[in-house]
């Protein structure tokens, strides 16, 4: 009979201790700006260790000496409450990793290129002279509104390159995207193989790795194409690892493909733009 009743405590703490960490796993993340940049702070202090995690203002926090904008991460909350957490813990660990590199030697063959919006480089460089630290990223303007960048890929972040990186690496500017566009080359399968010639009323789409935006800094890659699709690419860039093309530069076909790539941004934790854009002979164009 004790045994029993010993039982049934046992199973009713196990049945309560479930409860409590059901509720504690339901917890609401906050969905103001403050709470949710104190909710990141306690993400990330375990993940930085000794180094401090401090707020800056709602949504921008220091990391010893790295700049981190919760921007991107808290509008991807407010679209998905539910996978909010799982991004956020990655969010943490990717900003650990990017803290261990920080001042590591650079891999040369580790520089890529990557596509990002001009104000995400004009807040990155505010913010470094906000704090005291002015950085000059190394990018190029592609389109208005949109740079190439030059990064180092680590093994769980994407980490930007600044001036003071070009001085490590001993480089011009010119040879760092050369060296960026080499890397592409080898770690992307080739344009040929991965982009089939889109029919007319279809779009092609490339999603297959993180860096497939990244091919649109390799311009002349293009070309055989533009040829294969009669002289005409359009393309759409909505996320960071995907791209949309198409054959067809109709109005129709231009509202088509802006649309799908809507679509295809409001899913994304990492949406990139909205923007349409041309290939010619010389170099992208917008298409308004």
């Amino acid at each position: 009979m004790v045994f029993q009743g010993i039982r049934k405590m046992r199973l009713a703490w196990l049945f309560l201790s479930a409860l409590a960490c059901s509720s504690l796993q339901a917890a609401p993340v906050p969905m103001d700006q403050n709470g949710f940049t104190e909710y990141m702070v306690a993400k990330m202090r375990p993940e930085a260790g000794e180094t401090p995690v401090q707020i800056k203002e709602p949504l921008a926090l220091t990391v010893g000496s790295l700049q981190v904008n919760l921007g991107r991460l808290y509008a991807f909350c407010q679209q998905s409450v539910l996978n909010c957490d799982a991004e956020a813990s990655n969010f943490a660990k990717a900003m650990a990793d990017a803290l261990k590199v920080a001042n590591a030697p650079i891999d040369k063959d580790a520089v890529r290129l990557v596509i990002r919006p001009t104000d995400y480089v004009q807040s990155v460089e505010l913010a470094s002279a906000k704090a005291g630290s002015p950085t000059h990223l190394q990018y190029r303007p592609l389109v208005e509104g949109l740079v190439a960048l030059a990064v180092l890929d680590t093994p769980r972040s994407i980490r930007t390159l600044s001036d003071k990186d070009l001085e490590k690496l001993g480089l011009t500017q010119d040879q760092l995207f050369d060296l960026g566009a080499t890397n592409l080359r080898k770690l992307l399968k080739p344009l040929s193989e991965a982009a089939t010639p889109a029919a007319p009323g279809k779009l092609g789409q490339l999603a297959t790795d993180f860096f497939e935006t990244s091919r649109v800094a390799l311009h002349d890659d293009w070309k055989p194409l533009v040829d294969a699709q009669g002289g005409v690419l359009l393309i759409t860039l909505p996320a960071a690892n995907y791209l949309l093309y198409a054959s067809d530069d109709s109005p129709q076909a231009i509202d088509a493909l802006r649309a799908a790539g809507r679509k295809v941004a409001q899913q994304s934790p990492a949406p990139l733009s909205s923007a349409v854009l041309r290939w010619t002979q010389q170099r992208w164009e917008l298409v308004r």
